[in-house]
């Protein structure tokens, strides 16, 4: 039963993940690509590939939940067990969202320096296939890398129990 509300929270934090970002790479592209025009393929690539960065990055929810869930069910009961997991969950979400917009930013960033000062967004209106694969790489690797430091920083967050000391 709490494998199954766990992979429902983290289900629906993750489709609200994706239509942020969706919406956010929509926003970003609205002003490069006029209303006429067909949206390029490039488009569809870079979303594709943010939404397998956060995919990768949203997985270490149900790990870190599934433990702050087991520790917290040996502490609390009924509607207090409710309000603190939704709690940590909510902390834990918004955390690994940080996580996500950092490294798209940082990915920006690297694509910048890379490229030599080339906009990202003007390159992928002009459906240039080559600066959007140079993203998506810089863009996985960061997530990769990322992806390691973000479990342990989840698992502080999960109150353990401190045991008395005895003399």
């Amino acid at each position: 039963m709490t494998t199954t509300i766990i992979l429902i929270a983290v289900l629906i934090s993750s489709i609200i993940t994706l239509f942020i970002l969706d919406t956010g790479v929509n926003y970003l592209m609205k002003k490069k690509v006029s209303v006429n025009d067909k949206i390029p393929l490039t488009v569809h690539i870079v979303k594709a590939i943010v939404f397998i960065s956060s995919g990768i990055l949203l997985n270490d929810l149900f790990n870190s939940f599934e433990t702050l869930s087991t520790v917290l069910s040996s502490s609390f009961t009924g509607n207090d067990l409710l309000f603190k997991s939704f709690s940590y969950f909510s902390i834990f979400w918004v955390i690994t969202l940080l996580a996500i917009a950092i490294i798209n930013w940082l990915s920006f960033l690297m694509y910048m320096l890379v490229s030599k000062g080339e906009n990202l967004f003007i390159e992928i209106a002009k459906n240039n296939l080559g600066a959007v694969i140079l993203f998506c790489g810089l863009l996985l690797a960061l997530t990769i890398a990322i992806k390691t430091g973000l479990t342990p920083i989840l698992d502080q967050l999960i109150p353990y129990p401190t045991l008395p000391e005895y003399h």
